[in-house]
């Protein structure tokens, strides 16, 4: 196997020395990408790696077409901001292995966005996780946060390459493989026979510099693909202020848009309203209507919000609101209705009033609090039964 390895290197190295000029090519760019993550440069003949690259290097060439074609606009605002920060163009290839640009991605610990931060690092780089918002997904704020902790975390452990393992592995994980190693050394510490670090870690790394390895490819670069990658395939974002509170239905209409469509520029928003417990929150519109927006947008009223019951129906809620079920479905941008899910309302809509049930609360004692019928209130959230739950949101006829 030792043979057969050492083959290998000094067929790959001689492909390198002597081959076609396209190799050539790549050869220097790919010593630019090892260099510009702090690695030393032999380590484009490191054997296992060879392996690895000889072995999945078509796929991990399509996956990357396939990711870029897919969320092309995400690469391009990544890339913007990489480059406004000052930090390795490389870390774009990082958020292609976590989530494949995703802003949808979600893991099963609780990790979120392009970026899959879980709750405590988001938390602790600022990016505000609520009832109403969730700004992991939010590209423009994750990306910053997200090179705000690279850049920590290569400050503490002093190469690019140690901060992309930390990333993964987690400070304390990489910092005792340090420690027992005895070195920080990209071959040490990605020694398969030593296994310092998990083979997760291990190859998370190399996935990223196969993928730097694509992107920069002559063979890529020429392609129809790469335009994915140029910044001027996608309409610019602008971040506007406006009012808690505030439907992206009455936003969306002042610049021709739809909810849906809107909404897409704003993944970070759980509901198609900005948050109603603060004063003033963000949103993005393209670049290109900002002048419509600023000339024609007017705050108005703050929409009405309806909590969901469950066996609410989109024919149940409109009977109860007095509105139209076409009303609420292009208000919210939903096709079916759930429970326990906030609708923005259409101004003409009734009032409604909800009460939240405390420890110790009857129908009985709610119904004399507010003057109603116990009945009323039994219909008016389409109860079955008198049963109620701590922390339950009870529509109060009136």
């Amino acid at each position: 196997m030792r043979v057969v390895l050492v083959v290998l290197s000094i067929f790959f190295t001689c492909n390198y020395s002597f081959g076609f000029m396209v190799s050539s090519d790549n050869f220097k760019k790919e010593i630019k990408i090892l260099k510009e993550l702090d690695i030393d440069p032999k380590y484009i003949n490191d054997e296992y790696f060879l392996q690895l690259k000889n072995s999945r290097m078509d796929t991990t060439k399509q996956e990357f077409i396939n990711t870029i074609t897919k969320e092309y606009k995400h690469a391009a605002i990544i890339k913007d901001v990489l480059k406004q920060r000052g930090a390795p163009n490389s870390l774009l290839y990082l958020a292609i292995v976590e989530s494949k640009l995703s802003n949808r991605a979600t893991s099963g610990a609780k990790a979120a966005g392009i970026w899959q931060f879980i709750p405590s690092t988001a938390k602790l780089h600022n990016l505000n996780i609520d009832k109403y918002v969730d700004e992991r997904r939010d590209p423009l704020q994750a990306t910053n946060a997200a090179i705000d902790y690279l850049q920590r975390l290569k400050d503490r452990f002093g190469k690019w390459y140690l901060a992309i393992l930390a990333y993964n592995a987690g400070e304390g994980k990489l910092s005792r493989a340090i420690k027992i190693a005895g070195s920080d050394d990209i071959k040490v510490l990605l020694d398969s026979k030593q296994k310092y670090l998990s083979l997760e870690t291990r190859n998370y790394l190399r996935k990223i510099i196969m993928m730097a390895y694509v992107a920069n490819d002559r063979d890529f670069l020429i392609s129809t693909d790469s335009s994915m990658l140029n910044s001027a395939t996608y309409i610019g974002i602008e971040r506007v202020e406006i009012p808690g509170g505030i439907s992206l239905h009455d936003v969306a209409s002042t610049i021709g848009f739809s909810v849906d469509k809107l909404s897409k520029y704003n993944t970070h928003l759980r509901y198609s309203f900005t948050p109603p417990n603060r004063d003033k929150y963000y949103i993005y519109i393209p670049t290109i209507k900002k002048e419509e927006f600023l000339a024609r947008y007017k705050a108005g009223e703050k929409t009405k919000i309806y909590n969901t019951k469950k066996g609410d129906t989109f024919e149940i809620i409109a009977k109860k609101l007095d509105i139209k079920t076409s009303d609420i479905k292009r208000y919210n941008n939903i096709k079916q209705i759930k429970a326990n899910y906030k609708l923005a309302l259409p101004a003409n809509a009734k009032t409604i009033y909800e009460y939240q049930v405390k420890k110790g609360d009857t129908l009985g004692a709610i119904s004399r609090k507010f003057g109603v019928e116990v009945s009323d209130i039994i219909k008016a959230n389409s109860k079955t039964n008198m049963k109620l739950a701590i922390g339950e949101n009870l529509v109060i006829p009136h």
